[in-house]
């Protein structure tokens, strides 16, 4: 795995002491069948994976017992028993599997073509319905007449177990719409605690945001579409924390809290100010000390 992945104990573990694993792998030409268990660990992708790039191979993987978390630049995903997911290892992941038992079958893009965008759409999203359950089903099957079979078996099992897979794995529009909604959520939420821990950088832009969280632009302002766009979810943000500031800190200069806050200068923070709230900075204040006069 060490020319794909970078694997390492979980956090507070010792590397002296290793971990376990225990499978059984079968190359069965149009898939490469694995099957066993692995102790807690976290991995991630290589950098620069050996192969080079593009890797050209999916996972799928079928949870037995266990968890399994993977998360990509815009999509993350726990499994746990009885789950079935994909991965796509042209994809920057990372993740962390916990006393895993169940399958992982290698799916190269040779035998997967005619589907290929079905499956990039699939990836790191739980898996269901009726088909998936009876390709679990079968998958658990092949597993126990693995040992049993010729070469020759093996290669016919491995086509026709491509064409399970491709038959079973393909979303629905409706299913697709639904894995975008998760997907945006996802998105949103990221770049929500991005733009909370920087609201007070000058240079907080959406361009940066999608560098910063390795997001494409159109994706990023897809998320935020609901809510208005993201520059503007950003300018309220800061016009909402600047007049709380402004309210509790009635001795703090106006300027010093625009700066505070992202705003350069306190004549764009000022126009800001009055088309949120319909006045200014100063005489917002003014009427909090009136207010606070008269109690």
């Amino acid at each position: 795995m060490a020319s794909l992945v970078d694997v390492a104990p979980s956090e507070g573990h010792s590397p002296a002491q290793g971990f376990e694993v225990e499978y059984l792998t079968c190359n069965m030409t149009d898939v490469v069948f694995t099957s066993g268990r692995v102790a807690t660990q976290t991995f991630a992708r290589a950098v620069e994976p050996s192969q080079g790039a593009p890797v050209d191979i999916w996972w799928l993987f079928r949870v037995r017992s266990g968890e399994a978390r993977f998360e990509t630049a815009e999509r993350r995903v726990h499994a746990g028993p009885g789950a079935m997911f994909l991965i796509s290892l042209d994809d920057d992941f990372r993740g962390s599997i916990t006393d895993y038992d169940g399958l992982v079958l290698a799916l190269p893009r040779r035998s997967f073509a005619d589907v290929a965008d079905q499956l990039n759409d699939a990836c790191t999203i739980l898996l269901s319905g009726n088909l998936i359950e009876l390709l679990s089903d079968y998958l658990d099957r092949l597993e126990t007449r693995l040992i049993l079979m010729s070469p020759d078996e093996l290669r016919q099992a491995g086509r026709a177990t491509a064409q399970m897979i491709a038959a079973c794995i393909q979303l629905s529009s409706d299913r697709l719409e639904q894995a975008r909604g998760a997907i945006e959520s996802v998105l949103f939420e990221r770049a929500r605690l991005y733009i909370e821990t920087h609201l007070g950088d000058f240079d907080l832009t959406p361009d940066r945001i999608a560098q910063q969280l390795r997001i494409s632009r159109s994706a990023l302002y897809r998320a935020f579409e609901s809510v208005g766009g993201v520059a503007g979810y950003i300018l309220r943000k800061r016009l909402r924390a600047a007049h709380a500031e402004l309210v509790a800190s009635t001795d703090r200069q106006v300027q010093e809290i625009a700066y505070r806050h992202g705003f350069k200068l306190a004549s764009d923070f000022t126009r800001a100010f009055r088309r949120e709230f319909g006045v200014s900075p100063r005489e917002m204040r003014e009427r909090v000390r009136r207010r606070s006069t008269a109690g």
